[in-house]
């Protein structure tokens, strides 16, 4: 196997393409070859993000120059919908190189659940079924054997990290999460939820105890337990900040366990995974691909906190650590920069 391998990135002006171009830019094993764009085709990579100038001047293709792409891996990093479309036309072109879709088209099995969590009908079902769901610590030994990665949702990662340890021991029947998120989940096209006199000095809820990632979250839950028996309410929050998601889920052990051994026993292996002891801080994952994950615990009542960056984890790093596996490289390969912290 060649030490250095080529990727592309289609999506490439987007928040997520960006970021996963800054971290492959960064990465020891990996050259960028080729950007894809739809807007944004025929313009440069750093004309769009200026501190890259010098660094990543490639140009932005066309999608339809993707049909003659040969490089080893491809990142998608396209709107929800638009995914389905290019990875057919990767499909019917013969490619035969890795993909790490990072947006919804490809993280449910079932082809109803789009209209259910998405509200659309999936173009091309008949594709569903090559993509391996991408949840790196949950799904190790399938994303190794896997040639097509689907990437989970951003607050989807985070409620899944810090539940299924203690759902899978059988000890939670019901979850209440709360999770707060910043601007750039919303990705780079402004609307007026995402204006900054909206979100600025501002919380609010939105799509209360119906976010589409619980879908993702439900259809892992079955994976890992043969049938789905947590409950998991959830509300999603709008926070005033550009990154990251603070994330808190309570609930009731079924029998009295001590909350830090259990994540120690399941993430003891697991270095991008970070444990302590009470509640993380947004502020120690941002510009990371960290997952922090602390508890309180009274008895058999639970706390569990959970901090990442919406772009990283939630998308771009866990991309590259899914391709490192993919590749065989150790999974941190390329991922161990500090937070910014300040």
């Amino acid at each position: 196997m060649s030490e250095t391998i080529s990727v592309s990135v289609a999506g490439a002006s987007g928040y997520t393409g960006m970021e996963a171009i800054r971290i492959l830019l960064g990465h020891p094993k990996t050259e960028l070859t080729r950007l894809y764009g739809s807007k944004s085709a025929g313009s440069t990579f750093s004309s769009h993000y200026k501190g890259m100038e010098e660094l990543v001047d490639l140009p932005i293709l066309a999608f339809e120059e993707l049909a003659s792409d040969e490089s080893d891996a491809i990142f998608l990093g396209l709107p929800h919908g638009k995914s389905a479309e290019v990875a057919k036309t990767l499909f019917d072109a013969g490619y035969k190189g890795h993909i790490v879709d990072m947006s919804s088209d490809f993280r449910l099995r079932d082809p109803a659940a789009y209209q259910k969590w998405y509200g659309w009908t999936h173009p091309h079902p008949e594709l569903i079924g090559r993509f391996v769901y991408g949840l790196t610590e949950w799904y190790r030994n399938d994303i190794r054997m896997a040639d097509h990665i689907s990437n989970p949702g951003c607050f989807a990662s985070a409620i899944q990290l810090g539940l299924l340890p203690f759902a899978k021991a059988g000890l939670v029947t019901s979850c209440d999460v709360t999770g707060i998120t910043g601007s750039s989940g919303s990705g780079a096209s402004p609307s007026a939820g995402t204006h900054f006199s909206s979100r600025f000095g501002n919380v609010k809820a939105y799509k209360v105890y119906d976010h589409q990632h619980i879908g993702e979250v439900n259809q892992t839950l079955a994976d890992q337990l043969g049938v789905s028996t947590t409950e998991v309410r959830f509300v999603p929050v709008s926070g005033p900040f550009v990154r990251g998601i603070w994330m808190t889920l309570t609930f009731t052990l079924a029998e009295e366990t001590h909350a830090g051994n259990l994540l120690e026993e399941e993430y003891y292996n697991a270095p991008l995974v970070r444990l302590q002891e009470g509640l993380p801080e947004l502020k120690q994952v941002v510009g990371s691909a960290f997952t922090d994950i602390g508890w309180v615990q009274q008895g058999r009542q639970v706390v569990v906190g959970v901090a990442i960056d919406n772009l990283l984890k939630g998308a771009a790093s866990q991309a590259v650590q899914n391709l490192n596996l993919m590749m065989d490289w150790p999974e941190e390969t390329g991922l161990m920069f500090p937070p910014a912290i300040l």
